[in-house]
């Protein structure tokens, strides 16, 4: 098959590469400085099934693909077809580029919505690095008179292997396998950026939780000068267990409630805080770090830590929203909560339960009343602020990101299902404001559903996966608050929780939320605390729209609120289940 007939002028593969290295893919095996060396000077140094299927994720961000093939998804589909033409002669071969090019392509369908090719050619990849061993670290062996670029060459084969694992557990479900398990996995995880751009040996090397590396010696795991992709495999490792234990249903067979000491709710928690409390602070979120890792062009892969590390928190306390709601709002019980919470995996799963208008229809799992009793006092509440301050914490992220984001830069789709959580969650706060009375009382939960929605009508065309489950979410009634506006200053940005903000008080952007100082005066509680009631409107469902649930959530006379509308009648347990389902 000759360049010429599949891949676009070599300026323009060159573009689309540079926007995937820099943007999209800004920790990965490549080397950024020498691949795209070597393509300026010789188009041909890399395979076109490998270029091919760089672009099939890039060329949805790439200005001149765009224009040359009409539109973002026309482009992206373009190389994809092109890519899912080589892989009969490609599949047989085993090398590092062939393993790199199936995952990329892998990650690409599944983010146009092919899960089962998707988590085939993840499969080759898989079977592939195993073939070449290299989940062993002795297949790493670099002398200390090696040149730099064997170093380079052996340390982007790690990588492969690490974003292979790391990418199977961003995408875990209820019931999926670990790729690889972790007893058998010998192999460190991968240095800082500039080692890998020098060719240099590093010092020291960190290892993921459950390795026998990290068994026998656990300073490896939580090492204060773990560099950023040791934090992000590490992540993405954490939040592969949360989301494989995320179905509703399971916990309900487990009986062990989740305040006892020995459930898995409290063991997983407590891995969470003890390894975000030895994070290197410059892996902490903050708009300082987020402008300095900007500058080094790392902002995507920072916000991956830090967002997965929120997500992880949120997902692991939203499994018991029924039971806060019951507890805490238990005027509103009979109301259908939303269904249960998509991971990545089962986006495109003809099999997900029916959203058909009653919890009993064909398909539909029955309401589940809230499982556990005779919890300590305070349990409920406390879980349910902690859960909250999770969700404003990944807004002020979002928010961040957001006001400082560049035009066509690329983004995972990670990012896409954390604005999701995020919104869908502060719908349901607008809905049963006694959860987190401290953000429903002072019109933040509105704000954060509407600045979501805003965000992911201009995210979701780039992964169209994501229509998959917010189609799926359109038919969930949510509640419909009228409130004055606030006034849009310029103030610094406070933390509605009695904690340490995660962004500086110094730190001044525009935002429409009113003053703390104001919103939290007693008169304010005296009348919108906890005992303030919401208005629920029901409306019929667009079968076009996005999201209607957060449309819903938003004020009568919207400008977004008249994009899509909502219906009723979901049961308790689907949505958490879609939610992490869809996303996995």
């Amino acid at each position: 098959m000759d360049r010429d007939d599949v891949l676009p002028p070599p300026v323009e593969v060159l573009e689309s590469c540079r926007i995937f290295v820099t943007s999209y893919f800004q920790l990965g095996f490549i080397p950024k400085t020498i691949f795209l060396e070597s393509l300026r000077k010789d188009p041909n140094s890399a395979s076109k099934f490998l270029l091919a299927c760089i672009l099939s994720i890039s060329a949805r961000f790439t200005p001149s693909l765009i224009q040359r093939y009409g539109t973002p998804a026309n482009a992206a589909n373009h190389f994809m077809e092109v890519a899912d033409a080589m892989v009969p002669t490609e599949m047989y071969q085993p090398s590092l580029a062939r393993i790199q090019a199936f995952f990329l392509l892998a990650i690409s369908q599944w983010g146009n919505g092919s899960r089962h090719k998707s988590m085939i050619d993840m499969g080759i990849a898989v079977r592939m690095s195993a073939i070449l061993k290299l989940h062993c670290e002795e297949t790493y062996y670099v002398g200390p008179n090696s040149t730099s670029n064997q170093v380079i060459r052996s340390e982007s084969a790690r990588r492969v292997f690490w974003m292979i694992q790391s990418q199977e557990n961003l995408h875990a479900g209820y019931n999926t396998p670990t790729p690889v398990p972790l007893e058998t996995i010998t192999t460190l995880l991968p240095c800082n950026e500039v080692d890998f751009a020098f060719g240099t040996i590093p010092v020291e090397r960190s290892a993921l939780p459950g390795t026998p590396p990290a068994l026998i010696d656990p300073n490896l795991v939580y090492s204060p000068s773990r560099c950023l992709f040791a934090s992000l495999v590490q992540v993405h490792g954490l939040w592969g267990r949360v989301a494989r234990r995320a179905r509703r249903s399971d916990q309900i067979m487990c009986r062990v409630p989740p305040w006892d000491n020995q459930s898995e709710f409290q063991k997983l928690t407590a891995e969470l805080n003890n390894w975000e409390a030895t994070l290197p602070a410059r892996h902490t979120f903050s708009l300082a770090n987020l402008r300095g890792w900007k500058g080094e062009s790392l902002q995507m892969a920072y916000l991956s830590v830090t967002m997965v590390l929120r997500l992880s928190n949120i997902v692991v306390r939203r499994i018991y929203l029924e039971d806060m709601v019951a507890e805490l709002s238990p005027n509103d019980g009979n109301e259908p909560l939303e269904p249960q919470t998509p991971t990545m995996g089962n986006a495109n799963d003809s099999r997900r339960p029916s959203l058909s208008g009653s919890p009993f229809a064909e398909g539909a799992q029955p309401y589940i009343a809230p499982t556990y009793g005779g919890s300590p006092p305070g349990f409920w509440k406390s879980l349910s602020d902690t859960l909250f301050q999770d969700v404003w914490r990944i807004h002020e992220q979002i928010d961040a990101y957001f006001n400082m984001r560049s035009a066509n830069e690329g983004f995972p789709q990670i990012l896409v299902f954390c604005v999701y959580m995020c919104g869908c969650l502060s719908s349901h706060l607008m809905r049963y404001p006694a959860l987190c009375p401290r953000i429903a009382a002072n019109g933040l939960a509105e704000r954060m559903a509407e600045k979501c929605l805003e965000v992911l009508n201009e995210l979701y065309l780039s992964w169209p996966t994501s229509s998959k489950w917010q189609r799926g979410l359109q038919r969930i009634a949510t509640p419909v608050q009228s409130k004055s506006p606030g006034t849009d200053v310029d103030i610094p940005q406070q933390h509605p929780f009695n904690t340490a903000p995660e962004t500086s008080n110094s730190e001044v952007y525009r935002t429409p939320v009113p003053l703390m100082s104001q919103a939290f005066a007693p008169d304010h509680f005296q009348q919108q605390g906890p005992g303030a009631r919401y208005q629920t409107s029901v409306q019929d469902p667009r079968p076009d729209a996005m999201l209607g649930e957060l449309f819903n959530a938003l004020p009568p006379g919207n400008q977004l609120s008249r994009l899509g509308k909502a219906s009723t009648h979901l049961n308790a347990n689907e949505l958490l289940e879609m939610e992490i389902e869809a996303f996995i």
